[in-house]
């Protein structure tokens, strides 16, 4: 009986030892797995912030990019748009020197004409060769036709709308003494235009000058007005 007993309590204490290591065991288990379970969610929520960064940071760098690749093609585009106007300006002036040195040439060529012709015309003049000197008259009068006709041309697409020729010719009388210095009359701008008389070569050569000048400003107009023109057109 006292075998019995002895037995007895041994097991009861053995199985009370064994529930309360169980219990600690249990307890410390649930407690390292608790704890491993807060430090791994830590880190992942590191990582994922870390991952969150990362991509933000990668959205910058790529928008900072497509914004200087912006910034060159505008870039490009003005430069290229800047290179067309000058271009067309170079073109606009080369075009201009073209036309004034056409016009010299041809206003020289006149000139030299006019002089020759009533130089030979007063030398001859002075012969008894009469055939001669008809011949010399005619190619001076023609000379002087043409300039005529020049003049009229240049004179009528002058004058305003409504403009009376009497205002029109005390204009261009007033335009030559400017441009030239020469004191000449409204009759003798008049006489020429209508082909009346016989002008002195300094007169004829004042009103060509006066022609040059007015058909040069209507190049520079036309020129200006084109140039403007393809500006608009590269701006746009």
């Amino acid at each position: 009986k006292l075998t019995a007993e002895i037995n007895t309590k041994i097991t009861n204490e053995l199985s009370t030892r064994l529930s309360e290591v169980n219990s600690s065991f249990t307890a410390e288990l649930v407690r390292n797995n608790n704890e491993l379970n807060k430090k791994l969610t830590g880190e992942i929520a590191k990582i994922n912030s870390r991952d969150a960064g990362y991509f933000t940071e990668a959205q910058n760098i790529l928008s900072m990019i497509n914004d200087i690749e912006e910034d060159c093609r505008n870039d490009f585009g003005k430069i290229s748009s800047e290179f067309n106007s000058v271009r067309a300006s170079i073109e606009a002036l080369r075009n201009e020197m073209i036309q004034r040195y056409a016009i010299a040439q041809r206003l020289q060529i006149e000139f030299d004409q006019l002089s020759e012709n009533q130089s030979e015309a007063l030398n001859r003049s002075r012969g008894s060769a009469n055939s001669s000197s008809g011949n010399s008259s005619g190619s001076s009068n023609s000379s002087l036709v043409e300039n005529r006709n020049h003049f009229k041309r240049v004179f009528d697409s002058e004058k305003e709308v409504g403009e009376t020729n009497d205002y029109a010719l005390e204009t261009v009388r007033r335009e030559i003494r400017h441009l030239t210095g020469e004191k000449i009359g409204k009759s003798t701008v008049e006489s020429f235009y209508y082909g009346k008389g016989e002008p002195k070569y300094t007169t004829v050569m004042s009103i060509m000058r006066w022609v040059e000048s007015k058909e040069i400003a209507s190049l520079d107009n036309n020129n200006a007005s084109s140039a403007n023109n393809n500006n608009e057109n590269n701006m746009g």
